[in-house]
């Protein structure tokens, strides 16, 4: 048993950008620090090293960097000559998202970009269902490093979008010259889910289908030698779901269900012993979901993970098996559990060495080498090499290089009480030096149930605190984490319970001294731009000034929109956004009421508005409505169209340009004169 003592962490082995490729961008934003204070395009930019993955005998990492001007490329480096190193460009207009390895001898990567839906072409003359819209069309690519070349997976030459969507799974065992490609609503006009089998050196592949597939079948799972081993089915119009195994050719029903609004039990994968885990509620009163085992055969389950209080955030895979061999969940911060005791002495290494949060992101496949992945502080997470035998840990590259050489503030979980009595977890990030009347800028999230704030770096909140602003981030009920009860107690109260719980948060912090109740200004993109535009018009005393980044204004037409652009009434996602928001024709005057849009004559305080024209989630028209509506009613606003970006704000130099609004924004309307 080798035992593991605390290690001092070397100086870079690895280049942070790559000459050949960035240099192709001599003109474009410049990071510019006066004192201790950085500007915004530190903040803004993609992150310098956003993935890394070491090649499974551990002498070459794959990193996926990108320059301030938001050109983004894989390259390739020799862990025992850091010179030798190649650079591959993914193709032109779309965002890099990921680097993986299939062999010792490729690369897999991750790509994105937003279509309308009037670009796609279909077999047969087909047209994607509804007007058009636009969408992000996410593919997987391989680099051949002997060769030198990099392509886009395709199943059928003849229709490049087939398989748009579909996920890559490798290595597989036993068929080295293949890969898997697997995804839901890949094929029109074949069925709902696809599976094909891709060979590495050509755009040669089969499509595989399982016996049992039907219409509804919307994902599978795979074990370690491509073969199925779990499908997941659910219907649209019922809501009724079920969960398949197979141990041959026949599939077996191993559990079956009717969801609210048609979200089946999450499919997590296998563990090493073959059997299927599942994210479910472990309760009906919390909802507090955990990770539950099924033996394939005999059906029986065991509950095999759980927290009190939190949800099981998901499951950690081996790289090269894509068996289960941990769980993670969030506290105040990403906790993981490794079920392998090995990797669990290696995690508490490296915890011991670095500190702050750690994670083991990817390993060799002797499990000689690991990278890391830690925050520390403010630093904005970095990339490590470790090696247990040596005992080393060598800093690889860090995300925000510039950020981590002048880090400022300080993030806190803290809690506070709403006015009905309940407890509010909240993050609240100060700015160096300052404890007591400062500004504060109200940031809250995205979802809204989607994953609640935690203490990992946020790019954005570090931004403001920097400018020396308290950021409040609070988990109202209706956040993502704490269980079902919580998520649920959110539902229809767009507007009410979600946004009081915003206000009583600053009234807290004004209640303690840490910050001047006449000077708050609310900010949030989402879920957290409808949040803005609800509280300069719902409660217009209380805030100096909102910027909405991409915020719903006008909820009625953001659910009719839903509906015509995920297959209607039935879907899904039609489902979920009516159990939010509220339906709407039953609940016509609630909604209407809660719709920023119609109570633009309220607003006292300065609006800006911010959205980009290529979002798939929240369209642009919502913030252009609200736009009307203000200048209708005489009210001081301001909109920024980010030509081209998304939802995500993927682009730097969008990014970047909305930093600068907000900061102009917040110097004019909420820092003393």
């Amino acid at each position: 048993m080798r035992t593991f003592v605390k290690t001092a962490v070397t100086g870079l082995v690895l280049a942070l950008a790559s000459p050949s490729v960035a240099q192709q961008t001599t003109e474009g934003p410049q990071i510019v620090v006066i004192g201790n204070r950085v500007s915004a395009e530190a903040y803004g930019r993609l992150p310098a090293v956003s993935d890394v993955a070491i090649s499974p005998d551990g002498t070459h990492v794959a990193l996926a960097e990108s320059n301030l001007a938001g050109l983004t490329w894989v390259s390739i480096v020799n862990l025992n000559n850091p010179s030798e190193r190649t650079t591959h460009g993914p193709p032109q207009s779309t965002q890099l998202r990921g680097v993986g390895w299939i062999d010792d001898q490729h690369v897999s990567f991750v790509i994105d970009r937003t279509y309308r839906t009037d670009q796609i072409p279909l077999p047969g003359g087909m047209r994607m269902p509804g007007p058009p819209r636009r969408v992000d069309i996410f593919r997987s690519g391989v680099i051949d490093i002997a060769g030198g070349d990099a392509r886009v997976f395709y199943t059928d030459p003849e229709n490049p979008w087939a398989d748009w969507g579909a996920g890559l799974i490798a290595p597989i065992e036993g068929d080295p010259e293949y890969v898997r490609l697997i995804g839901g609503n890949t094929n029109f006009d074949r069925g709902n889910a696809a599976i094909y089998r891709v060979n590495l050196r050509a755009n040669r592949s089969n499509r595989l289908t399982p016996n049992g597939t039907t219409t509804d079948t919307v994902s599978y799972t795979l074990d370690q030698r491509g073969q199925v081993a779990v499908r997941l089915d659910a219907n649209q119009q019922s809501n009724r779901y079920g969960v398949y195994v197979y141990e041959g050719p026949t599939p077996r029903l191993l559990i079956e269900g009717v969801s609210p609004y048609g979200a089946p039990p999450s499919v997590e994968g296998l563990l090493p012993d073959g059997r299927v885990v599942l994210s479910m509620p472990a309760d009906e009163e919390a909802g507090l979901a955990a990770l539950f085992a099924y033996h394939r055969t005999t059906g029986e389950r065991e509950t095999l993970f759980q927290r009190d209080g939190l949800d099981v955030a998901g499951t950690l895979h081996d790289p090269w098996t894509r068996v289960i061999i941990g769980a993670a969940w969030v506290a105040d911060e990403l906790q993981v559990q490794y079920f392998d005791a090995d990797l669990q002495r290696v995690h508490d290494a490296a915890v011991a060495s670095l500190g702050g949060s750690v994670q083991l992101s990817n390993w060799s496949r002797d499990r000689s080498r690991f990278i890391i992945y830690a925050e520390r502080g403010m630093d904005g997470g970095g990339f490590y090499l470790f090696t247990p035998a040596a005992n080393t840990m060598r800093r690889l590259a860090m995300r925000y290089p510039e950020i981590a050489q002048h880090p400022t503030g300080e993030r806190q979980a803290i809690r506070y009480r709403a006015r009905d009595g309940v407890s509010i977890p909240a993050i609240l990030t100060l700015p160096e030096g300052g404890r007591t009347n400062l500004p504060l800028v109200l940031l809250p999230h995205g979802g809204p149930h989607g994953p609640r704030d935690d203490l990992g770096f946020d790019w954005w909140a570090a931004f403001l605190a920097s400018r020396g602003y308290a950021v409040l981030q609070p988990n109202y009920r209706g956040s993502g984490g704490y269980g079902q009860a919580w998520q649920e107690a959110g539902y229809r109260q767009w507007g009410g319970l979600m946004q009081n719980d915003l206000d009583d948060g600053v009234n807290a912090l004004a209640r303690a001294g840490i910050i001047n109740p006449q000077r708050v200004c609310i900010v949030g993109a989402s879920y957290g731009g409808y949040a803005t535009l609800a509280g300069v018009t719902m409660t217009p005393e209380r805030y100096r000034c909102g910027a909405s980044v991409a915020g719903v204004s006008d909820l009625s037409q953001m659910l009719l929109e839903t509906e015509r652009n995920t297959g209607g009434e039935d879907s899904m996602s039609s489902d979920w956004w009516r159990q939010s928001i509220g339906d709407r024709s039953e609940d016509r005057d609630s909604v209407r009421a809660a719709s920023p849009v119609n109570l633009a004559s309220a607003v006292t305080a300065p609006v800006l508005l911010i959205h980009g024209t290529d979002d798939t989630v929240v369209p642009i028209d919502q913030s252009r409505r609200m736009l009307r509506a203000l200048q209708g009613a005489g009210k001081n606003v301001r909109f920024v169209e980010l030509s081209g970006d998304d939802h995500w704000l993927s682009d730097a130099p969008t990014r970047i340009r909305m930093l600068h609004e907000i900061e102009t924004f917040l110097d004019e309307h909420l820092r003393e004169p």
